[in-house]
């Protein structure tokens, strides 16, 4: 099975106040109007895999928007659409924790994880798996697509999260134009990425085009021990520096404590340390894209 936290975790309440239209023939989520944007820079926010569907993403590309004044993007991209939100209070009954000795709390678990085999195996047979070319292509072209429309002197951002998080790394080692110098990315920042080869799509990253780099790491990850991630970052050291501008390379990795995958978004309901942490993870993209858009 597939990181059980990847589908499971809290919805947001609240209202999005932006508006969907047809983007380079995608359905997008477009966070800031021109009266609320105080910059021509933008920023592509590449989901979960659940999509537009979760209201939380809508309203975190609000924060991003409203903080920074950039324009946020959140295409609706995975192949053959979202993971259903009804698997995650089916992923929440699995996961749950159940006395050994509670045979009914047990069957639930049982029937429950059988359930959530039933959402599985469709996802991930259209191809939707975070580093099948199916899902990086498309992002690809898109974020090329809205590279190429900005105007003069523009810069473009890029955030990910779980799924979307294999793409945002991965596009900074991308050209704007397939076979030019220019880079595509100015800056990222993920939080809790998917499906990354470790430490060698973070290093090419930083490395390739020397985009501004910014990660949010659960220390709790399933996907992503936090050991990997010490290592990552001491090899980068090794090869770059410490990321604060030596020889122009900038990233910074940041490990929130006691918190899971999809923290930064999908906060568990009841956990305050999760909710701080999504807190300062929004904080650091917002003032990671102010410095470097």
């Amino acid at each position: 099975m597939a990181c059980p936290d990847c589908f499971r975790g809290g919805k947001a309440v609240g209202d999005p106040k932006g508006s969907i239209a047809t983007i380079h023939g995608v359905q997008t989520y477009v966070a800031g109007t021109p009266s609320t944007t105080t910059s021509s820079s933008t920023i592509i926010y590449y989901t979960d895999a659940f999509g537009l569907s979760l209201v939380n993403h809508k309203l975190l590309a609000d924060a991003y928007a409203s903080a920074t004044g950039f324009r946020v993007l959140v295409p609706d991209i995975i192949p053959g659409g979202h993971m259903s939100l009804k698997l995650m209070p089916i992923m929440d009954k699995v996961m749950g924790h159940v006395s050994l000795f509670n045979l009914w709390g047990q069957l639930i678990r049982l029937w429950s994880f059988f359930t959530a085999i039933t959402y599985f195996v469709p996802f991930f047979i259209r191809v939707a798996f975070p580093s099948f070319k199916t899902s990086f292509q498309p992002c690809l072209e898109y974020t090329r697509k809205v590279k190429a429309d900005l105007p003069p002197g523009a810069k473009l951002g890029v955030a990910g999260f779980c799924w979307g998080g294999y793409q945002s790394i991965n596009l900074c080692a991308q050209p704007a134009v397939e076979g030019c110098s220019e880079r595509l990315i100015d800056a990222q920042f993920c939080a809790h990425p998917s499906g990354l080869n470790v430490p060698t799509n973070i290093l090419h990253a930083i490395t390739e085009f020397k985009s501004a780099i910014a990660i949010a790491h659960a220390q709790d990850d399933w996907l992503l021990s936090t050991n990997r991630v010490e290592e990552t970052e001491a090899l980068l050291r090794q090869t770059v520096g410490r990321g604060k501008g030596q020889d122009g390379f900038n990233y910074q990795i940041k490990i929130y404590k006691n918190v899971g995958h999809g923290f930064a978004v999908r906060a568990k309901p009841g956990s305050s340390e999760e909710a701080n942490g999504a807190d300062e993870a929004k904080k650091q993209a917002i003032t990671w894209f102010k410095r470097w858009l």
